[in-house]
């Protein structure tokens, strides 16, 4: 590779896939954790960010905001001390969020497969700037605590139990039964044959044919409140033919459809937990204080916008504010 080539493959120094990477592999040095005020010290694009000019209130919101991002890609950051002084407060990242999964087996293709990309990775993951703040966490005097962190590398997760049983299911082509629970809290076992996954903002959804109700259905994984059985008849797995891509997408549109009329508008307040959770600082030069974002359960959305009731106003839809107030009512009642 040409030196100019070389260059150019270079990430932007204002990219915040770099920026997040130096934090992680920062974090994963890390022994005992690290305060931010050794995070800004150590990492290039803080310490780029401080010559910039940058005000110690938005580099906060920055930190707060990388935090939220290495959140939802499943890298879990927390705070060991979290009732020390603010200053002497350390984060680290927790180590279960980077355990290989126990009892997975690799064909050997995939071996190859990941093979290759670690020995990108030990090529690309510690070089240049993420290389450098781990050099200058050993001039603060840091202890490492590994010597080697190649092999680290990006990854999608979900902690839906639900979600490898059914993957395998539909590579399979494989009957399936699990208990479904409805909003309003019934329970039923439900007998699919499972189609394909979405992510509908943040929430995995099984889509499939129902065949006690003989059509297509979406079902929530978060609302399966059982293991996901294969279905046997004596002991033979249960199969059914794939449907046509036809018929695959006939689904995918009808559920595009639904999505696209289920609509979640929030005013939030500035610079408040909430506003760092919905990204509204990323914006270049904007101020707004609305979000708006399509959802599949308004139930399971207002127990997870709970978490913000004082940081937000719900615009649209109304019913959303009385499942928010009936929510805390039933805490409440609980705990009389």
């Amino acid at each position: 590779m040409s030196a100019k080539s070389a260059e150019a493959w270079q990430p932007s120094k204002s990219d915040k896939s770099e920026r997040l990477l130096q934090l992680t592999c920062a974090l994963l040095f890390s022994e005992r954790g690290l305060s931010k005020a050794e995070l800004f010290k150590s990492i290039p694009a803080y310490i780029e960010a401080i010559r910039g000019g940058t005000s110690e209130e938005s580099l906060n919101r920055m930190f707060e905001r990388d935090k939220v991002d290495l959140k939802n890609t499943g890298i879990q950051v927390f705070t060991p001390n979290a009732n020390a002084d603010s200053d002497d407060i350390v984060y680290v990242i927790a180590e279960d969020t980077f355990v290989w999964p126990q009892h997975t087996e690799l064909t050997a293709k995939q071996l190859q497969l990941l093979e290759l990309a670690a020995q990108v990775w030990s090529q690309a993951s510690l070089e240049a700037d993420a290389n450098q703040a781990l050099v200058r966490l050993k001039a603060l005097g840091v202890e490492p605590a590994a010597s080697d962190l190649i092999g680290f590398a990006p990854r999608i997760e979900t902690r839906e139990p639900a979600f490898i049983p059914l993957n395998e299911a539909i590579q399979d082509c494989v009957e399936v039964t699990f208990n479904y629970r409805k909003p309003n809290g019934e329970v039923s076992k439900r007998h699919v044959q499972p189609w394909s996954l979405h992510n509908v903002d943040g929430q995995w959804l099984l889509q499939s044919f129902d065949l006690e109700q003989g059509e297509v259905r979406n079902f929530l994984l978060r609302r399966i409140v059982s293991k996901v059985q294969t279905v046997k008849v004596n002991e033979v797995e249960s199969r059914f033919t794939k449907p046509s891509d036809e018929k695959l997408g006939q689904a995918v549109t009808q559920l595009q459809e639904h999505i696209a009329n289920q609509v979640c508008e929030l005013k939030v307040k500035q610079d408040s937990q909430a506003w760092f959770h919905f990204h509204l600082d990323d914006g270049a030069g904007t101020k707004s204080d609305t979000v708006t974002f399509n959802y599949m359960d308004l139930v399971l959305l207002a127990e997870e916008l709970r978490d913000f009731a004082l940081d937000i106003k719900v615009v649209r839809p109304r019913e959303l504010n009385d499942l928010i107030r009936s929510g805390f009512e039933k805490v409440a009642s609980a705990h009389a």
